[in-house]
């Protein structure tokens, strides 16, 4: 779901993907949108994708995390003023401008080695959701 509508944001909103990684609880990206602010695009995305990630968990009758992941969605949703129904995504965006190379590698490598620091893979190249991997089928990247 999460691939699908960066994939859709790509194509429709123009959003260009550099790095990328998407953990089990958030995600990074080096990324720009071309004819928008980034911020407006980002917004648009996690609307959709919390709308839609709520909706496929709670008829996901055959997941236990459903029975206490929902209340705590909607209890957080309860708490802002901007949601109406529940709260999926954090509120903050934390954008960093990159203005020279070694920002960029630096970020990158960040981005990269978040798997590696949770102990998900030992190299980010074997983390399927990453821009790192070399077999990673998900073409999400402008290059």
């Amino acid at each position: 779901m999460v691939v699908k509508n960066l994939k859709f944001c790509q194509e429709n909103k123009n959003l260009e993907i550099y790095e990328y990684v998407i953990m089990p609880n958030h995600l990074h990206l080096i990324a720009r949108a071309v004819d928008r602010p980034l911020s407006d695009v980002i917004r648009d995305f996690k609307t959709y994708t919390s709308k839609e990630l709520f909706k496929m968990i709670k008829e996901n009758i055959h997941d236990s995390r459903r029975e206490w992941m929902i209340p705590i969605f909607v209890k957080h949703g309860q708490k802002n003023s901007k949601n109406k129904n529940q709260q999926f995504w954090q509120n903050m965006n934390s954008p960093i401008l990159i203005y020279d190379q070694r920002i960029y590698d630096q970020k990158a490598d960040y981005i990269h080695n978040n798997p590696v620091k949770a102990g998900i893979v030992t190299d980010p190249v074997y983390y399927y959701y990453c821009s790192a991997c070399p077999v990673n089928p998900l073409s999400l990247c402008e290059y």
